[in-house]
């Protein structure tokens, strides 16, 4: 099992859980609650005993008698999880809102907690000789990635536009001796719901963090998760999951070696075991995304020779997750389902309305298909749309695998691309690695995009950078990078028989039969206009 992070043989690990879909004065969100219920199954399963969970019933006044509580049960070398999933705001600060919230009276100290009180309890149970781990699914400002075309499904973001705006509030944040505050999107930034694939409605954040104490964050396979190793696996799983649309701000002590301080241990047995240690410096922030229909520059040097200072990874192994079988929702925009529709596709799918969350948008007028608030692809028949429900289906399967524990990858500049401009794919951890990265187009298109030609499989340096200048046909795409420590020559030559063709179902069968076991995956989206 996964001992979680305490100094003592006899601390605990604490933890007060919140999660709030259903709101008196605003929209009710869809995945909160289901946050909460992760996080608190995650920590009781890996042997947290003191849990304190409020689901949609959260009042000021039992939250903060439930602080006071555990405080006065704090010992020395507990580690408290507060966790929230639900609104946030900007008022003189951020403030995380509870289900009775009024905006009609935002200014009183009302249903809602402030981080900056937050942030006096994290030093209350400090001065006690605990540290604490602040994981706030919520948001608090307006900033958007990318806009949202709105033909597009709705997207549901977890901020509301109440009281002082990010702009005139200047808070700087705390630095604590030991604790580490993770945060869905920074102060300017508002972060959506997303729909976490054979999951559903979910933040990012919270998913994340329960998928990494469940060991999922070890990328070394060394047996232990560091507060490197999970903020790491924190970022980039929800980078890829929201197609770049959010990025984790993190607050963490300086001054400490975060890749030698231990969170959670993996070990057997069925109680709380004892190791070390306390947060480190945050890691540096990144930025999100560009490009389309790609010309390619390689920017990393390339050699079968393995760098100074560098070493193979150890290996992970990792199963590969079955074939999707939630059906694709698809919503047909100014125009009724003809008979066929979509019959060639392989992947299940359910024609829906439009207010429906569907999966993938198409808009007869335009010809356009839209998916999570982008658009997709122009020039779309209606013939061609089971093309686009198997793209949607290995997609949603690509970003399963990724969850194992994925390959880090960044793309920049953020935001929409036009013609002509240049956008940098950085994929990290591929020293001594053999790498296959590959594209697929929003209309289903596969392009190989390494190795090509002469290219060495095995990549020298710890980061490989691609360059590539958005053009034609705009849209999506999907870039997908697989590292291995082993050779793939089967993937590899099963990738070349696809390469230029529109057979996006094939994808999933050959990564799924060809990759071997310690083979990690990282996928960005790369969007792109005229």
């Amino acid at each position: 099992m996964l001992g979680l992070f305490a100094n003592a043989a006899s601390a605990e690990t604490r933890a007060i859980v919140i999660g709030v879909d259903r709101y008196t004065h605003a929209p009710p969100l869809r995945g909160a609650a289901a946050d909460a219920r992760d996080l608190e199954a995650s920590l009781r399963g890996r042997g947290a005993r003191d849990i304190v969970t409020f689901i949609d019933k959260a009042e000021r006044a039992a939250v903060m008698r439930a602080l006071d509580a555990m405080l006065t049960r704090t010992q020395k070398g507990d580690a408290i999880f507060l966790t929230f999933a639900g609104y946030g705001a900007q008022q003189d600060g951020p403030v995380l809102l509870l289900p009775k919230f009024d905006p009609r009276h935002a200014r009183d100290r009302g249903e809602k907690i402030a981080r900056a009180e937050l942030d006096s309890m994290i030093d209350a149970f400090e001065k006690k000789g605990a540290r604490v781990f602040l994981v706030a699914d919520a948001s608090f400002g307006d900033g958007l990635a990318r806009e949202v075309d709105p033909r597009a499904a709705k997207l549901v973001y977890r901020s509301l536009s109440e009281g002082a705006s990010a702009a005139t509030t200047k808070i700087a944040p705390r630095d604590f001796a030991r604790s580490v505050v993770l945060m869905a999107a920074d102060a300017q930034s508002k972060a959506p719901e997303l729909e976490i694939p054979g999951v559903g409605q979910r933040g990012a954040l919270s998913y994340a963090v329960a998928r990494a104490l469940e060991g999922a964050a070890d990328a070394n396979g060394d047996g232990a998760v560091t507060t490197e190793e999970l903020i790491a696996y924190v970022r980039g799983l929800a980078y890829q999951l929201s197609d770049q649309r959010q990025n984790i701000a993190v607050i963490a002590p300086r001054g400490l070696d975060a890749s030698r301080d231990v969170i959670a241990q993996l070990g057997r047995g069925v109680g709380v075991q004892a190791v070390g240690g306390s947060p480190a410096e945050e890691e540096e922030a990144a930025a999100s995304s560009g490009g389309g229909g790609l010309t390619i520059t390689p920017l990393t040097p390339k050699s079968m020779a393995i760098g100074p200072g560098q070493s193979l990874p150890p290996a992970k192994p990792a199963a590969l997750p079955p074939r999707p079988k939630e059906p694709i929702r698809l919503a047909l925009r100014g125009a009724a389902a003809e008979r066929g529709t979509g019959a060639g596709a392989h992947a299940p799918f359910v024609l829906v309305g439009a207010d429906a969350a569907p999966d993938i948008v198409w808009d007869a007028a335009s010809r356009d298909a839209l998916a999570g608030g982008d658009v997709l692809a122009h020039n779309v028949d209606a013939h061609e749309l089971d093309v686009l429900i198997d793209r949607a289906a290995t997609v949603r399967w690509l970003k399963l695998v990724a969850g194992k524990g994925p390959l880090p990858m960044r793309v920049a500049p953020e935001g929409l691309r036009r013609k002509g401009e240049r956008v940098e794919i950085t994929i990290g951890g591929v020293a001594g690695r053999n790498l296959l990265l590959f594209d697929l187009t929003g209309d289903g298109v596969l392009q190989l995009l390494y190795p090509l030609a002469s290219d060495p499989p095995v990549v020298q340096s710890s980061d490989y950078r691609l360059s590539v200048v958005a053009g034609e046909p705009f849209g999506a795409d999907q870039i997908v990078a697989i590292a291995s420590t082993r050779p793939m020559p089967q993937l590899e030559q099963a990738l070349r028989q696809l390469d230029r063709l529109r057979n996006p179902a094939k994808v999933i069968e050959i990564v799924s039969q060809f990759s071997n076991g310690e083979a990690q995956l990282g996928t960005v989206g790369i969007f792109t206009a005229r």
